[in-house]
């Protein structure tokens, strides 16, 4: 009987060898070797689904997705291709890590960059492949997790809730008077998921950024390339009373990204959520094809946030 290759639910992991414990890790000129555990995002993998048993793997630190360099080397650097993985089941809890449509297999190395080589059954091609659980999302995220939880402005008694108490998709996220009628409260209540995704808890949407402003936003098919319609969310961590923010996808829509992110900044800059700011965010009003070549026709209508 032939193994099944078993369903990798899109999320954050690590990949540890089978063989010694050690764990893929992205270094800063995205060259990735095999570490010892360190719980920082360079071992961190974003893996989703590519469709047909494929999936992609991309560095949450480097921001960019697994490939193979022209050496056989494993690298999270940008190129124009999208290269998917096959991870096939070995024994109870390990895969091989293969190049779709390809016989290499990731191999850990004697010492040095993990490579790709021919697939055999040695154990140096296993990997065994962990969700990041609850006590690591806690250290990533620095939000409470295992309940609900208010953001307040220090110093106030303002807290962040949908404009209107909206629970529609879009809707804005500012920053009010905290209310005291229980029904008007839920609307300010947020909580980290199993993925460290900040959510939004009456509307079970996820928290994301459009332009510079915070919106919530419904989850949406899945698309092979990131686009304004379908990415995916912003990591906010709370650090030293700051809320940062770090992005996997251009927050702005095409109509006004490179007067935002001029010279795509968004990829390696620090944000943190500001208020009272001296630069307010002005009135965006988008033209329908920063949405049309990406949203389902039959659901499309037109979008505009203050």
């Amino acid at each position: 009987m032939s193994a099944t290759r078993p369903v990798i639910l899109n999320g954050i992991y690590s990949i540890r060898a089978e063989s010694v414990d050690t764990y893929l890790t992205a270094d800063s000129t995205g060259i990735v070797t095999a570490e010892s555990w360190n719980n920082e995002e360079s071992q961190q993998w974003n893996i989703t689904s590519a469709g047909d048993g494929d999936y992609q793997l991309h560095s949450v630190v480097a921001r960019q997705i697994l490939r193979v360099n022209d050496e056989g080397q494993l690298v999270v650097i940008a190129a124009e291709s999208l290269p998917t993985w096959t991870l096939e089941p070995r024994g109870s809890k390990a895969f091989v890590i293969g190049k779709s449509y390809d016989t290499l297999a990731v191999q850990l190395p004697g010492d040095g960059p993990v490579i790709v080589k021919d697939r055999n059954a040695s154990t140096v091609q296993r990997w065994v492949i962990v969700p990041y659980v609850t006590r690591v999302v806690k250290q990533i995220s620095g939000f409470p997790i295992e309940q609900y939880f208010e953001i307040r402005a220090r110093g106030t008694n303002n807290v962040l809730l949908t404009y209107g108490t909206s629970v529609e998709d879009g809707a804005q996220i500012q920053l009010w008077a905290r209310p005291t009628d229980k029904t008007t409260l839920r609307s300010a209540a947020f909580f980290i998921d199993r993925n460290g995704v900040l959510v939004h808890a009456a509307s079970g949407h996820n928290v994301d950024v459009v332009d510079n402003v915070l919106v919530i936003r419904a989850r949406r098919p899945f698309y092979n390339e990131a686009n304004p319609w379908s990415h995916a969310p912003p990591r906010f961590s709370y650090r030293n009373s700051q809320i940062q923010i770090a992005f996997n996808d251009n927050p702005a829509l095409p109509s006004t990204s490179e007067k935002i992110y001029p010279n795509d900044s968004w990829q390696n800059t620090r944000f943190v959520l500001a208020r009272d700011s001296s630069v307010r965010p002005t009135l965006s009003l988008h033209p329908a094809s920063d949405f049309t070549t990406w949203a389902p026709k039959v659901l499309f209508t037109p979008f505009a946030h203050y």
